[in-house]
Protein backbone atom coordinates (compact mmCIF):
# COMPACT_ATOMS: atom_id res chain seq x y z
CA UNK A 1 0.00 0.00 0.00
CA UNK A 2 0.73 3.82 -0.15
CA UNK A 3 2.54 3.47 3.71
CA UNK A 4 4.95 0.77 2.65
CA UNK A 5 6.04 2.77 -0.58
CA UNK A 6 7.09 5.34 1.27
CA UNK A 7 8.72 3.54 3.66
CA UNK A 8 10.58 1.63 1.44
CA UNK A 9 11.54 4.67 -0.69
CA UNK A 10 12.84 6.35 2.69
CA UNK A 11 15.17 3.13 3.23
CA UNK A 12 16.14 3.58 -0.11
CA UNK A 13 16.98 7.28 0.18
CA UNK A 14 18.80 6.33 3.58
CA UNK A 15 21.00 4.39 1.90
CA UNK A 16 22.17 6.77 -0.87
CA UNK A 17 22.55 9.48 1.76
CA UNK A 18 25.16 6.69 3.11
CA UNK A 19 27.00 5.61 0.38
CA UNK A 20 27.38 9.05 -0.38
CA UNK A 21 28.69 10.26 2.63
CA UNK A 22 31.09 6.94 2.47
CA UNK A 23 32.21 7.60 -0.85
CA UNK A 24 33.36 11.68 0.19
CA UNK A 25 36.93 11.74 -0.12
CA UNK A 26 38.45 11.74 3.47
CA UNK A 27 39.58 16.01 4.38
CA UNK A 28 43.70 15.89 5.28
CA UNK A 29 46.25 18.52 5.80
CA UNK A 30 48.71 16.51 3.21
CA UNK A 31 46.71 15.68 -0.29
CA UNK A 32 48.68 13.39 -2.30
CA UNK A 33 51.31 11.52 -1.91
CA UNK A 34 53.79 12.67 0.81
CA UNK A 35 57.70 13.21 0.38
CA UNK A 36 59.63 12.64 3.26
CA UNK A 37 63.41 13.63 3.70
CA UNK A 38 65.37 13.92 7.14
CA UNK A 39 68.14 16.48 8.61
CA UNK A 40 70.56 16.70 11.24
CA UNK A 41 72.10 20.18 12.38
CA UNK A 42 74.80 21.37 14.17
CA UNK A 43 73.94 24.46 16.08
CA UNK A 44 75.71 27.14 17.67
CA UNK A 45 74.36 30.63 18.72
CA UNK A 46 75.51 34.02 20.63
CA UNK A 47 73.02 36.39 22.44
CA UNK A 48 72.60 37.75 25.53
CA UNK A 49 71.97 36.35 28.99
CA UNK A 50 71.99 37.68 32.26
CA UNK A 51 73.33 40.79 30.92
CA UNK A 52 76.54 39.26 29.54
CA UNK A 53 77.13 37.76 25.88
CA UNK A 54 76.73 33.69 26.46
CA UNK A 55 78.39 31.50 23.59
CA UNK A 56 75.54 28.68 22.94
CA UNK A 57 76.49 24.96 21.23
CA UNK A 58 73.88 22.00 20.36
CA UNK A 59 71.90 20.83 17.88
CA UNK A 60 68.55 20.24 15.93
CA UNK A 61 66.96 18.08 13.16
CA UNK A 62 64.13 16.29 11.96
CA UNK A 63 61.58 14.85 9.84
CA UNK A 64 60.78 16.97 6.74
CA UNK A 65 57.67 16.30 4.96
CA UNK A 66 57.39 17.80 1.18
CA UNK A 67 60.50 19.47 1.48
CA UNK A 68 58.09 22.66 3.67
CA UNK A 69 57.60 20.95 6.92
CA UNK A 70 59.83 19.73 9.61
CA UNK A 71 59.08 17.98 12.89
CA UNK A 72 61.73 17.52 14.65
CA UNK A 73 63.60 18.48 18.45
CA UNK A 74 66.46 20.67 19.56
CA UNK A 75 68.40 21.34 22.96
CA UNK A 76 71.74 23.54 23.36
CA UNK A 77 73.41 24.75 26.20
CA UNK A 78 75.39 27.61 27.53
CA UNK A 79 79.54 26.82 27.13
CA UNK A 80 81.17 30.29 28.32
CA UNK A 81 81.71 31.65 31.48
CA UNK A 82 78.77 34.45 32.68
CA UNK A 83 79.20 35.66 35.91
CA UNK A 84 76.40 36.46 38.53
CA UNK A 85 75.84 39.40 40.41
CA UNK A 86 76.92 39.92 43.64
CA UNK A 87 78.58 36.35 43.36
CA UNK A 88 82.07 36.67 41.97
CA UNK A 89 83.00 33.04 42.49
CA UNK A 90 79.85 31.87 40.76
CA UNK A 91 78.42 31.24 37.07
CA UNK A 92 75.43 30.37 35.54
CA UNK A 93 74.86 26.71 33.69
CA UNK A 94 71.87 26.61 31.26
CA UNK A 95 70.64 24.23 29.28
CA UNK A 96 67.36 23.94 27.35
CA UNK A 97 65.49 21.96 24.49
CA UNK A 98 62.28 20.80 23.02
CA UNK A 99 59.85 20.19 20.25
CA UNK A 100 61.14 22.24 17.19
CA UNK A 101 58.91 23.09 14.12
CA UNK A 102 60.31 24.38 11.37
CA UNK A 103 58.27 26.05 8.03
CA UNK A 104 61.13 25.86 4.71
CA UNK A 105 60.01 28.17 2.28
CA UNK A 106 61.37 27.57 -1.46
CA UNK A 107 63.63 24.17 -0.50
CA UNK A 108 65.32 24.06 -3.74
CA UNK A 109 66.26 27.86 -4.60
CA UNK A 110 70.56 28.82 -3.64
CA UNK A 111 68.99 31.11 -1.13
CA UNK A 112 66.15 30.54 1.01
CA UNK A 113 64.38 31.34 4.22
CA UNK A 114 62.96 29.30 6.88
CA UNK A 115 61.13 30.24 9.90
CA UNK A 116 61.06 28.27 13.20
CA UNK A 117 59.82 27.64 16.73
CA UNK A 118 61.03 25.35 19.59
CA UNK A 119 58.93 24.75 22.91
CA UNK A 120 59.89 23.30 25.66
CA UNK A 121 61.67 23.48 28.79
CA UNK A 122 65.19 23.75 30.41
CA UNK A 123 67.20 24.18 33.38
CA UNK A 124 69.69 26.74 35.13
CA UNK A 125 71.92 26.73 38.19
CA UNK A 126 74.87 28.38 39.67
CA UNK A 127 78.02 26.45 39.79
CA UNK A 128 81.19 27.36 41.15
CA UNK A 129 84.26 28.73 39.29
CA UNK A 130 86.78 28.65 41.66
CA UNK A 131 86.62 25.63 44.16
CA UNK A 132 89.29 27.45 46.65
CA UNK A 133 86.41 29.43 47.20
CA UNK A 134 83.96 28.42 50.22
CA UNK A 135 80.17 28.36 49.19
CA UNK A 136 78.71 26.21 51.18
CA UNK A 137 75.96 28.19 52.43
CA UNK A 138 75.05 28.70 49.23
CA UNK A 139 71.48 26.71 47.30
CA UNK A 140 72.95 25.26 44.60
CA UNK A 141 69.64 23.59 43.46
CA UNK A 142 68.46 23.21 40.01
CA UNK A 143 65.39 25.83 38.76
CA UNK A 144 63.36 24.53 35.73
CA UNK A 145 61.62 27.28 33.50
CA UNK A 146 59.50 26.75 30.12
CA UNK A 147 61.25 28.74 26.87
CA UNK A 148 59.54 29.07 23.92
CA UNK A 149 61.98 30.49 20.79
CA UNK A 150 60.15 31.43 16.97
CA UNK A 151 63.66 32.79 14.84
CA UNK A 152 63.93 33.29 11.46
CA UNK A 153 66.65 31.87 9.08
CA UNK A 154 68.25 32.50 5.61
CA UNK A 155 70.07 29.38 4.29
CA UNK A 156 72.34 28.23 1.18
CA UNK A 157 72.58 25.21 -0.72
CA UNK A 158 75.70 23.98 -0.81
CA UNK A 159 75.27 20.58 -1.66
CA UNK A 160 72.21 18.21 -2.18
CA UNK A 161 72.82 16.92 1.01
CA UNK A 162 74.63 19.76 2.93
CA UNK A 163 73.20 23.41 3.54
CA UNK A 164 74.36 26.09 5.15
CA UNK A 165 72.44 28.87 7.45
CA UNK A 166 72.16 31.42 10.13
CA UNK A 167 69.87 33.87 11.64
CA UNK A 168 67.53 35.60 14.49
CA UNK A 169 65.51 34.29 17.18
CA UNK A 170 64.19 35.47 20.69
CA UNK A 171 64.35 33.05 23.47
CA UNK A 172 61.14 33.65 25.76
CA UNK A 173 61.73 32.24 29.43
CA UNK A 174 58.91 31.56 31.90
CA UNK A 175 58.89 30.26 35.28
CA UNK A 176 62.56 30.97 36.67
CA UNK A 177 62.33 31.06 40.75
CA UNK A 178 65.84 30.90 41.18
CA UNK A 179 67.91 33.66 43.24
CA UNK A 180 69.02 36.08 41.38
CA UNK A 181 67.56 35.51 38.37
CA UNK A 182 64.13 36.23 36.70
CA UNK A 183 62.97 35.64 33.39
CA UNK A 184 64.64 38.48 32.07
CA UNK A 185 67.67 37.56 32.58
CA UNK A 186 67.43 34.41 30.73
CA UNK A 187 65.57 35.46 28.00
CA UNK A 188 67.19 37.61 24.74
CA UNK A 189 68.04 37.76 21.11
CA UNK A 190 70.12 35.56 19.60
CA UNK A 191 72.17 34.86 16.34
CA UNK A 192 72.58 31.18 15.02
CA UNK A 193 74.79 29.69 12.65
CA UNK A 194 74.02 26.10 11.95
CA UNK A 195 75.12 23.19 9.13
CA UNK A 196 72.48 21.35 8.04
CA UNK A 197 73.09 17.25 6.72
CA UNK A 198 70.69 15.23 5.40
CA UNK A 199 67.96 14.70 2.48
CA UNK A 200 66.12 17.23 1.97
Amino acid sequence: DERHGMRYKMIILFFVLLFNQLAAQDETLFTGDIESGRYVSLLSQIGQINNETGIFVGGQGGWIINHRFVIGGRAYGLVNEVDISDFQNLILDFGCGGLFLEYIISSNKLLHFSVQSMIGAGGVRFAVKDYKTNHDDFEYSNDRFFVVEPGINLILNIHKKFRLGGGITYRHISGVEYENLSDSNLSGLSAQLFLKFGKF
